[in-house]
This record gives structure tokens, C-alpha cells and sequence, in this order.
């Protein structure tokens, strides 16, 4: 069968390669075409396009960029009428895929089936894609256990849960027995791949460093370069902070407990086995906890309690984003404490509802992809 592949930054490349590899095992007489990074490549097919060159975050990059985007999606189109996918495949990559891929599908690609794998975070906001998902999409592969019943009650109902590559990753950074061998004594800092992240978020956290006593590590994201942390960090607390490039897990996995910026970091922290702190600056301080409570559809910002379905992580955002309630939030985890025990517990709750799908998540998902066409 023929698959045409949509993401558009690196992570999608990694998921959408793995979904690759599996679909030719499933598959043998699979082709693809694709938009996509070098991992895809590797894997073989027609590059449409590189996802490396779509990789445009923020509002007002994107209204700049619209022009080289619009004329992007034209191209991808033509592509894909020449091709004739079997199946058109979206990862992530919502903005793009909504507004250039899954109209066109449905209007001028009848035959084929439209599939979501790791669909947009509709459940936190932007529900007004909910009827686009319903009626442009034959097929919805969730990667988080609560998407379904969310998707299910939204009238979505062809939607699966198929694993997460996440805890895949993590599962197998603890077998192969890596460390990061920089003692224990430490809080793990984690404060965003953003500029505007980091200059918010990580002030504050070394400030509750300096209060605890601690030496702390930064897991530096690769966006995070030393002259924007020179930048951020006057030269007594930068002499605080060791800063490490390229090895999150090693840092986290060692040490004492952590300072994380809301995300995918939250979820990684808690398979790594590392206590946390959620820790994420919005402006309007408390204005933005009142929105949150009563605008959005979720009760918690992390994935960590999202997924647990209760609270296990301390989510100090908004109005709760000060140094006086992260620090009180962090010191009982530093030592062995009723409240880091509850929250090791709580982990081992994310952990179970993680591994419910049996198998990989590429795998689960070519397999749902079969079954959809009838093998």
C-alpha cells in the first residue's frame, strides 16, 4: 500500500519513522511519501518536503512565514494528488495538517484513508477542532490513555489507544543501564526550550536553589545556549548552576529531585523516578489560574496528573509560580519524606496506565492501520 506521511518537527520525525519501520514489517509492499525529517529519510521514500524547514513556532513567526506556508501546503497537495496514497497519515503538526492537508484529503482524495497518529491536544484547547477531527479523519491513534474516552464522549468514536513513545524511550534508557555519574546531591533544573521560557521560568528556580543549599544541574534543551543563560543569570546564581547539553536523562535520572517546566519534561521526569516540582511563569499571574479553572477542560496542566487522573506533582503556574510556594513545595522532597513516597507512588500509577497497550506504540499503530484496511 501507498502512505503519505505529514509531521513537521523533530519529534514527529521520530515517531513518524518508527510508524514507518513497523508499517514495512506489517506491510512488505509498503511505499511512502512524505513530509519529513532525516529519520524518515533514512527509512526510504519520496521527500515532499523537509519537516526541518516547517519547524515555525509562535504567533508572529508564523503570521510572517504564512506566505512560505500557504505555498508549502499548495505544493504538498499536488504531491499528494500525484501519489494516490492509500492512506494519508498526519503526526502532531496540527496547524499545518487542519488548515493545508485534511480539507484537500477529503474533498479530493475520496478513496483514501486519513489517519491521526498523536492527533492535536483538543482536550486543552482549540475544541473547535473537534468536528474537523470527526469528519476529516477515517481512524484517531492516541498516544496518552485519557485521549480516548475524551475523543469517545466528543462523538469521535474511531479512536484506539495504541501506547506512548515517550515511556517507550525512557523503558529503554533504564535497561541499557546509562547514568549520568554526577552524584546525587542535586536538583535537576528544567526550564523550557523557549527563550521566553527560560528567561521566566529559570530566575525563580535558582533563586529556590540558593534557599535550599543545593547545587543545582541544568538539563539544557539545545536552544538553551550559554550566552542566553549569561543572559538571564546575573554571575553569582549562574555560579549556582552546572549546565549539561545533551544528556536530560542522565541528569534527572541522578538527581535528588527536579524543577520542570510543564511538558513532555514532566512526563520523562516521573518514568525517570525523579520527585518534582511543576514550575511554569504565565503571564497574569492569578488572572491565568481563574482562565484555567474555569475555561478549560482539564483539571491539571502537567501530563503527569493528567494521566494519573489525580494529583501527583505540585503544579505551581500562574499565581502559584513563586518563590516561596516552590520552595515549600520542593524541600519535602529532598529527603525521605511521607510526601516524596506518595509521589513515588503516584508515579508507579502513571507507569501502569502507560503500559497498558502491551507493545510498542509504532507497532500498536501499524497494526490499527492494517486492521483499518481490511488485512
Amino acid at each position: 500500500m501507498k502512505y503519505f506521511i505529514v509531521v513537521g518537527e523533530a519529534s514527529g520525525d521520530l515517531h513518524a519513522s518508527r510508524l514507518m519501520r513497523a508499517l514495512k514489517k506489517e506491510d512488505p509492499g509498503a511505499s511512502f511519501a512524505f513530509v519529513g525529517g532525516p529519520l524518515m529519510r533514512a527509512e526510504g521514500g519520496l521527500l515532499v518536503h523537509k519537516s526541518e524547514d516547517l519547524a515555525i513556532m509562535g504567533f508572529i513567526p508564523v503570521v510572517k512565514n504564512l506566505g512560505y506556508l500557504s505555498e508549502t501546503g499548495r505544493k504538498v497537495r499536488e504531491k499528494m494528488l500525484d501519489f494516490g496514497p492509500d492512506v494519508l497519515i498526519c503526526v502532531d503538526f496540527s496547524g499545518f495538517c487542519f488548515r493545508y492537508i485534511l480539507p484537500f484529503a477529503h474533498d479530493y482524495l475520496p478513496l483514501s484513508k486519513v489517519v491521526y497518529y498523536i492527533p492535536p491536544k483538543v482536550w486543552a484547547w482549540k475544541k473547535w477542532r473537534i468536528p474537523k477531527l470527526r469528519e476529516l479523519t477515517d481512524l484517531v491513534l492516541c498516544i496518552f490513555p485519557f485521549e480516548v474516552a475524551f475523543f469517545k464522549k466528543e462523538g469521535v468514536t474511531k479512536v484506539g489507544y495504541v501506547g506512548n513513545p515517550t515511556y517507550e524511550t525512557v523503558t529503554e534508557y533504564l535497561s541499557s543501564g546509562q547514568s549520568g555519574n554526577y552524584g546525587s546531591d542535586y536538583v535537576a533544573l528544567l526550564c523550557g526550550s523557549r527563550t521566553g521560557e527560560v528567561k521566566t521560568n529559570l530566575p525563580t528556580m535558582v533563586s529556590v536553589l540558593r534557599e535550599t543549599g543545593k547545587r543545582g544541574i541544568l538539563a539544557a534543551a539545545p536552544s538553551v545556549t550559554d550566552a542566553l543563560i549569561g543572559e538571564v543569570l546575573p554571575p553569582g546564581d549562574r555560579a549556582l548552576v552546572k549546565i549539561v547539553h545533551g544528556d536530560t536523562y542522565g541528569v534527572v535520572r541522578g538527581a535528588k529531585a527536579a524543577l520542570v517546566t510543564s511538558g513532555t519534561a514532566t512526563l520523562e521526569t516521573a518514568l525517570l523516578g525523579t520527585p518534582q516540582v511543576v514550575c511554569y511563569a504565565v503571564r497574569g499571574g492569578a488572572v491565568a489560574n481563574f482562565v484555567f479553572d474555569n475555561f478549560f477542560s482539564i483539571p491539571y496542566i502537567s501530563l503527569v496528573n493528567l494521566i494519573a487522573g489525580q494529583e501527583v506533582v505540585p503544579e505551581m503556574y500562574g499565581g502559584l509560580f513563586t518563590k516561596k510556594r516552590i520552595r515549600k513545595a520542593l524541600m519535602p522532597l529532598l529527603s525521605d519524606t511521607s510526601q516524596r513516597r506518595e509521589m513515588l507512588l503516584g508515579y508507579d500509577l502513571v507507569r501502569a496506565k502507560l503500559s497498558a497497550s502491551g507493545s510498542s506504540a509504532s507497532l500498536n499503530a501499524a497494526l490499527a492501520i492494517g486492521r483499518l484496511m481490511g488485512r
